[in-house]
């Protein structure tokens, strides 16, 4: 039986990020009072796009990484592009804005966490498609 050891912890890692943001996002539906939708409020439509982009990335991001280790590659590069995954996730709901008035180190960071989650979805896709 196949026994995977690392990319569970990063499936747990991104799984407690995701409980982190979904609480913040239905903290801020009930102190705003909006049930659906974000009744034209930026702060809850950013609470649950900080959400929301990470559950559109995050699954399959996490496929690529358990595939890559089913398909054998190394511990060391696994545990590199699953600290990544988190890493760039972690920084993307601080950098997310909806207002181009932001400090350049928002941009930079946004640009960092989209742009390396790019590179992560090309790079794993490449690796399990070479193996």
């Amino acid at each position: 039986m196949l026994e995977l050891a690392v990319s569970p912890i990063y499936v747990a890692l991104i799984a407690i990020l995701m409980a982190v943001l979904s609480t913040l996002a239905g903290a801020k539906r009930g102190a705003t009072g909006i049930p659906l939708g974000d009744g034209g409020r930026s702060d809850l439509a950013l609470a649950v796009r900080r959400f929301g982009n990470l559950s559109e990335y995050a699954a399959i991001l996490l496929i690529l990484l358990v595939l890559m280790e089913v398909k054998g590659v190394q511990d060391q590069w696994l545990h590199l592009y699953g600290s990544t995954l988190v890493a760039l996730r972690i920084l993307h709901p601080f950098v997310l804005f909806d207002d181009m008035d932001v400090p350049f180190w928002r941009k930079a960071g946004r640009f960092v966490s989209a742009g390396g989650t790019a590179l992560l979805l090309l790079s794993g896709s490449i690796v399990i498609s070479l193996l």
